[in-house]
């Protein structure tokens, strides 16, 4: 009942990551991820790019204020009822996650090595 989805942003401005679910969202969550990399200036600005991911997350799945939408701060621990792959974003460097793997296309050359996720020991499940 549902095709649920998930969004968890991570920073290291963040105490603990930034949830966000989608009952009806389906691949909406990897849509919006990928939408928003590729045409905003605002990684690095996790404050921004957070508030950007969410919109556009709730716009594809065309919110209308009531149902549907959730925020929430923690981190995904695999044991969510989700119907699609959770999507991870490092809103610090632009990389994001799905079930394990990394990708690095929206890195901007600026981006904080340091802040590179360690790719050895990510997990989206």
């Amino acid at each position: 009942m549902g095709n649920r989805a998930y969004i968890q942003v991570d920073s290291h401005r963040f105490q603990t990551p930034i949830i966000f679910y989608g009952h009806w969202s389906g691949t909406d969550n990897l849509t919006a991820v990928k939408n928003v990399l590729a045409r905003t200036a605002r990684i690095g600005d996790p404050s921004y790019l957070t508030a950007q991911l969410f919109y556009e997350f709730a716009k594809l799945g065309e919110y209308d204020g009531s149902l549907s939408f959730g925020i929430e701060s923690g981190c995904l621990t695999g044991n969510e009822w989700s119907d699609v792959p959770s999507v991870l974003v490092n809103a610090d460097t632009g990389e994001y996650a799905i079930d394990g793997q990394v990708f690095v296309e929206f890195v901007p050359p600026e981006a904080d090595n340091l802040l590179l996720w360690d790719k050895t020991a990510l997990s989206t499940s």
